[in-house]
């Protein structure tokens, strides 16, 4: 089988990401916050694996070739925004959405209205892309 060109957007992010997750993962005794450090390399390796599978199953989809560009561009870019949130959220100590990683500490206005915007935003992405895929999978054609 060969992989077409958003597949292997799809899986060479994926592998990015998982390699970003592990990084993150060898540095969280570093952050002022390690339990929100430990959420976000979780979620870079967890996402990371999850855009790998997507893009090794993205070919047998059947997907229109713009539904494809555009769902493949929505998986990848929304799982980067959670984790640069989560990240984010590591290096300032602090985040009202994750309240049992941060230990109740919250940041400023301005930090909280970038996370809140980072992983809500990136979460209701992925969402959204996840539920186009699932809707417009089409399965692969009998051979």
């Amino acid at each position: 089988m060969m992989l077409d060109k958003w597949s292997m957007r799809l899986a060479k992010s994926g592998l990015w990401l998982f390699l970003f997750g592990l990084a993150l993962g060898a540095a969280i005794p570093y952050f002022p916050s390690p339990r929100l450090a430990l959420a976000a390399h979780t979620a870079a390796v967890q996402s990371g694996v999850a855009l790998i599978a997507f893009g090794l199953l993205w070919p047998h989809g059947r997907l229109a070739p713009r539904a494809s560009m555009l769902l493949s561009n929505a998986l990848w870019l929304s799982t980067y925004t959670v984790v640069s949130g989560l990240t984010l959220a590591a290096v300032f100590g602090a985040t009202r959405l994750e309240p049992i990683a941060s230990g109740g500490r919250v940041g400023t206005p301005v930090q909280e209205a970038i996370l809140t915007v980072l992983v809500i935003g990136g979460a209701v992405g992925l969402l959204a892309a996840c539920a186009g895929w699932a809707i417009l999978w089409r399965g692969r054609a009998p051979e």
